[in-house]
């Protein structure tokens, strides 16, 4: 990088913000950042998107509900991506070049670097640049050994969890290395606090319920999270299955909890009408409440209202 580029503290930083500000609506602070990188990162190199992972908090931006969000997100990305790999297709050229007329030439089963930025940005996936050589592509896949572990259970388990950590690595940009780490990680997590360090029912169960979880279609979220370390494998394997699903599921589940708090009111909640209340819904002031106290007694009680006129509900205390 220049010296006027931004140091990898500073992208640091700006990748937190950015990740504070996924799910906000605060357009503004986000086109700032944008703003920010891309004048202070002109000349991105593979390591400090890797180090950084300020791709990944970019990437995420591209499909904001803000169009000019997402928009200068996806523009930033395409610009990262050219650069990089450009950078990859002058090192693949370089380290290609015979030292002498009379070098030998490489092995056929020779590889080159990594296909992809280990920690860096979906977006900035690395597909490898055809090459004119006979050396292997850039993006060939590392050969995984899941025979390290002297234990045949144990080995099945870490290959079951690998290979749900894998799904959609190719649009995240992740290696197969740093895949292999995350479930070896998880893997050693299960055995010391399900398995109290021997493969029993439970480590077996934990490994199977956990697996099913992470290849979840519908909570990419997660996977990334564990591959990314944004969620320690220790944390990870005391997590309820109400905390590993996906935001989607978590809000049906609040939404259930709503109607079972409406349908148990008991036959002594009595519901009376009133104008006190306007729906956020349907703006009207026709509604029926009732209050239970949902809380300790010290507290006050917790007041359900209806709309009569479109049945929404909602509660306040």
């Amino acid at each position: 990088m220049s010296s006027k580029d931004l140091s990898l503290d500073e992208l640091k930083d700006l990748q937190k913000q950015l990740s504070k500000f996924a799910t906000s609506s605060d357009s503004e602070a986000i086109l700032s950042i944008f703003s920010k990188l891309k004048s202070g990162l002109s000349k991105p190199t593979e390591d400090v998107i890797r180090q950084s992972k300020i791709g990944v908090a970019v990437g995420k931006m591209r499909s904001h509900s803000d169009k000019k969000v997402a928009d200068q997100a996806k523009s930033l990305v395409k610009d990262w991506k050219a650069i990089v790999d450009k950078q990859r297709a002058q090192s693949s050229s370089n380290s290609s070049k015979p030292s002498s007329s009379t070098a030998s030439p490489a092995p056929a089963g020779t590889k080159t670097e990594g296909g992809a930025i280990g920690n860096g940005a979906s977006e900035v996936s690395l597909s490898s640049t055809p090459s004119t050589t006979a050396a292997t592509p850039a993006s060939s896949t590392t050969k995984i050994d899941f025979e390290i572990l002297n234990d045949k259970v144990r080995n099945a388990c870490l290959k079951l969890l690998y290979q749900a950590l894998e799904i959609g690595k190719e649009n995240h940009g992740w290696n197969d290395s740093q895949i292999f780490d995350a479930a070896v990680a998880v893997e050693a997590a299960i055995l010391a606090n399900q398995g109290k360090g021997s493969v029993t029912a439970d480590y077996r169960n934990k490994v199977r319920s956990l697996s099913l979880n992470i290849k979840d279609k519908n909570n990419p979220d997660l996977r990334a999270r564990v591959v990314e370390r944004e969620i320690s494998a220790d944390v990870l394997v005391t997590m309820t299955n109400e905390e590993l699903a996906s935001d989607k599921r978590k809000r049906e589940i609040e939404e259930l909890h709503m109607q079972n708090l409406f349908k148990a009111k008991g036959a002594a909640a009595q519901e009376a009408e009133t104008d006190a209340f306007q729906c956020g819904r349907c703006k009207q002031r026709k509604t029926r409440y009732y209050q239970m106290q949902t809380r300790s007694a010290d507290e006050p009680m917790t007041t359900f209202v209806t709309c009569t006129n479109c049945n929404h509900k909602w509660k306040f205390c």
